[in-house]
């Protein structure tokens, strides 16, 4: 615990500083990089950030993007990739706000540190398609981002991204710069309060139905370079 929040604490005095470089880095990268939506963001209070994914480089937008700091709850897996000069990520994400969790099992220790940070009040932001999208159509939400959100009692803002599939593509790690329009969007923030008096289950499906077809709603808008 101690470890953990000396991170926290680390990691909110680097931040202003390591936005700045993503700002700029974006914009080398994409120089017709853009953002829309942002007062659809909530200045306080927890809420949750759900992102379609379309490349591995959808964080480092997402950073100069958002006008709040921002975790990442991110697949174990990521953590083990190795690149060039810098190697494995794992150590590097942790210290810049991430942390990682098996998509494929009850990761208790992670979801117990997304809620705390959310019911700490800070922006946390899960991709809930669980993985990076092979050809730029969506896949399926999972129903974790919902549960999480609903434990913790904080609204979720859908998010759009396109673009990054041209600064990373699928199955590559080295980024390349493009003049294709890179744009992040966020939608209006959804709410599931009149599902609760549904059973469990068919509550369960229908949040994630609606948080799945705002997320497209914000792609399409993201797609269309926010308008």
């Amino acid at each position: 615990m101690k470890s953990s929040s000396r991170r926290s604490l680390a990691y909110r005095l680097l931040y202003p500083w390591l936005n700045t470089f993503l700002i700029a880095l974006a914009h080398i990268l994409a120089p017709r990089f853009s953002v829309t939506g942002t007062r659809n963001v909530p200045r306080r209070g927890g809420v949750l950030l759900c992102p379609n994914h379309l490349s591995d480089c959808d964080p480092p937008f997402l950073f100069p993007s958002c006008p709040r700091a921002l975790w990442f709850m991110a697949k174990a897996e990521i953590f083990e990739i190795s690149y060039p000069i810098i190697g494995k990520l794992g150590p590097k994400m942790t210290f810049l706000g991430a942390f990682p969790v098996d998509p494929g099992e009850p990761d208790r220790d992670s979801l117990r540190r997304a809620q705390e940070l959310l019911q700490s009040g800070e922006t946390l932001v899960v991709f809930p398609e669980g993985e990076v999208s092979q050809g730029g159509e969506m896949n399926e939400v999972l129903p974790g981002a919902v549960l999480l959100a609903q434990r913790s009692g904080v609204p979720i803002v859908p998010v759009g991204i396109w673009g990054t599939q041209h600064v990373i593509p699928y199955g590559q790690i080295i980024p390349r710069p493009t003049f294709q329009r890179v744009h992040v969007h966020f939608g209006a923030p959804i709410s599931f309060d009149d599902l609760k008096t549904l059973p469990k289950r068919e509550a369960r499906e229908k949040a994630r139905e609606r948080l799945e077809a705002a997320i497209k709603e914000a792609r399409e808008i993201a797609k269309n370079g926010g308008s």
